[in-house]
């Protein structure tokens, strides 16, 4: 049985011509991150932040405020631990990636193997 995490990052974005990209910081540790559109919802995190299993899944949901959650937005995605520094957000839907870079978000929560999944 899977272990469910909550993780949260405290984001700085900025947007380019067709991603999203900034830094993610947990703790005392930042790391890259970029967001952007693919034909498949896939986040790739960096193998030193956390454990997670390589079958897992996360909810991701960003808002634009720390203590606001009523605009958030909700993604579910597939993880898989890749090398570097780096987050990195794939999403297959034009409404969402449009939705974040209309109002970048602040605050990003990783929910992983949330029971509801």
């Amino acid at each position: 049985m899977a272990l469910k995490q909550e993780i949260r990052f405290v984001l700085d974005l900025s947007l380019a011509e067709s991603y999203i990209y900034g830094t993610a910081t947990m703790y005392d540790k930042s790391y890259s991150i970029n967001i952007q559109q693919a034909s498949q919802q896939l986040l790739v995190l960096p193998k030193d932040s956390f454990y997670i299993e390589p079958s897992s899944r996360a909810s991701v949901s960003f808002s634009c405020s720390p203590d606001n959650h009523s605009n958030e937005i909700i993604v579910t995605s597939e993880i898989m631990v890749g090398q570097g520094d780096l987050i990195e957000i794939y999403l297959d839907q034009d409404n969402v990636i449009l939705a974040l870079a209309r109002n970048l978000p602040v605050q990003m929560i990783l929910r992983v193997n949330p029971g509801s999944m």
